[in-house]
């Protein structure tokens, strides 16, 4: 690939990751975690994963951003409707506050004072929404209204209509020339099946500023965000990307893993 050369030298791209905290985190035991299929997806694309968790020092992290390439957001639950003028939902389906606090800050730190490649996978899709002012879909079933005139998807596993099912699959549409098409590898023709474990989305008419949807599910739901055309960070060719699906658990299919080689490419500070 286009960096073997400076992996022979041990210069491999170091991609931060953020972690989740299982609860309670103000109690003593509390864990911060961060699952292996993105570590591995992360290592298995020549990279090497540095998991980072939430600091309550937002000040020191701006001192550890230098020695990082890239960096990965990980899926989870949901950020506090507050951040984008929602609606409050129930304390079980939200992250943690100190995390919640921690990935919003380091991800406007990301995106507005750094160049760094970054890639937002499910809840860190949402996340580069919310940091860049975008707003979500608290409740596609009960909230989404199909532009296509269709009942919006069973985006999450159903238990009473989908018993036996590991995850919901279905076909995702892609802008031609996106960055989400380059980095599959896939072609609009082509389409692609992805996973599905979510049940917010970004709102379409507030995507976050400097930010353009590049994928959809049928039922109009975005699945990809990246840089609008004309943009800053399109200009520079910055790579900055969301997925709602999520890939890390697909690296059995070429175009998945092809996402993470062109994120890590992307640290490197190369092109495939």
């Amino acid at each position: 690939m286009a960096f073997s050369d400076g992996n022979k030298q041990g210069l491999f791209p170091r991609i931060g990751l953020n972690m989740s905290l299982a609860r309670p985190a103000d109690e003593a035991g509390g864990d911060a975690r961060a699952p292996l299929a993105y570590i591995d997806a992360v290592e298995g694309a020549g990279g090497v994963p540095l998991c980072i968790p939430p600091l309550e020092n937002i000040d020191a992290l701006r001192g550890v951003l230098p020695l990082l390439d890239a960096f990965l957001f990980i899926g989870g639950g949901d950020y506090s409707p507050l951040r984008y003028g929602g609606h409050m939902q129930p304390d079980h389906e939200l992250v943690d506050a100190r995390r919640d606090r921690f990935d919003v800050a380091l991800a406007q730190i990301l995106l507005n004072e750094t160049d760094l490649p970054v890639l937002g996978v499910c809840g860190g899709h949402q996340l580069l929404a919310i940091a860049r002012g975008g707003a979500l879909i608290q409740d596609i079933r009960t909230e989404w209204v199909s532009p296509r005139n269709m009942a919006p998807l069973p985006h999450a596993k159903d238990e009473r209509s989908m018993p036996e099912a590991a995850s919901y699959v279905h076909a995702l549409t892609i802008r031609e020339g996106s960055l989400v098409a380059r980095a599959t590898g896939i072609t609009p023709a082509e389409g692609l099946s992805i996973n599905s474990f979510h049940h917010q989305a970004v709102r379409p008419e507030n995507v976050g500023e400097g930010l353009i949807a590049s994928a959809w599910s049928a039922d109009g739901i975005i699945e990809a965000i990246e840089p609008a055309p004309h943009s800053a960070w399109a200009r520079s060719g910055r790579f900055v990307l969301g997925v709602q699906w999520h890939p890390e658990r697909m690296q059995d299919e070429p175009h998945q893993r092809r996402l993470f080689r062109f994120f890590v490419e992307a640290a490197a500070g190369r092109r495939p």
